[in-house]
């Protein structure tokens, strides 16, 4: 393809991309068959749940609050757990009340029945990860990146994989969940299994 043929498809591709024709019109649309979204009913918006507080600490390092909320969230021990839940439970302590609200989508795991087949637990290392692409600190904001390694551990000698994660908290002070910092909203990335 030469250079003048790249750049014609180059520019029809663009305005296609942004709904426009080459001739200078806008592209034909068909008619949506689809309403507008209607409101959500107020019963089915969830209001945001008073998070709990781990009783001793203080709130006041943003890392150590998303290394512990990080910790807690990596916590399944199926010899004292109901369910995969109960990690999400004990991570809410360091969590915003939007987030102690979404605990029912934590209940769900498929690696949980594996691991009540050989009592396991996880073994989770969490320390804190340097990422220097992160915004600086403000008054009521923060964000903070930690590495996870996590093994789960049966009583019986089984080892399941080792999950290599980075977790990316982002973090608010103040307002109506307390003075402290609390995690408001946080990414797993995958880095690998072994």
């Amino acid at each position: 393809m030469n250079a003048r043929t790249y750049a014609a498809v180059a520019v029809v591709l663009m305005l296609s991309a942004t709904g426009c024709s080459a001739a200078g019109q806008p592209a034909a649309t068909a008619p949506s068959t689809t309403s507008a979204p209607s409101a959500p009913d107020p019963a089915d918006v969830a209001a945001p749940v008073p998070p709990p507080s781990q009783v001793g600490f203080a709130y006041v390092d943003p890392g150590e609050v998303c290394i512990r909320f990080t910790a807690a969230l990596y916590s399944a021990d199926t010899r004292r757990d109901t369910g995969p839940g109960d990690a999400y439970s004990r991570a809410i302590r360091y969590a915003r009340g939007t987030l102690a609200g979404q605990s029912s989508a934590a209940r769900q795991d498929g690696r949980w029945a594996t691991w009540v087949e050989h009592r396991a637990y996880v073994d989770a290392a969490v320390e804190p990860f340097v990422d220097a692409l992160l915004p600086a600190d403000t008054a009521v904001s923060a964000r903070r990146t930690v590495r996870v390694t996590a093994t789960p551990l049966g009583e019986d000698g089984w080892r399941g994989w080792t999950e290599h994660s980075l977790v990316d908290c982002t973090l608010r002070r103040g307002g109506s969940d307390g003075s402290g910092w609390r995690v408001s909203g946080y990414e797993i990335r995958q880095a690998g299994l072994r």
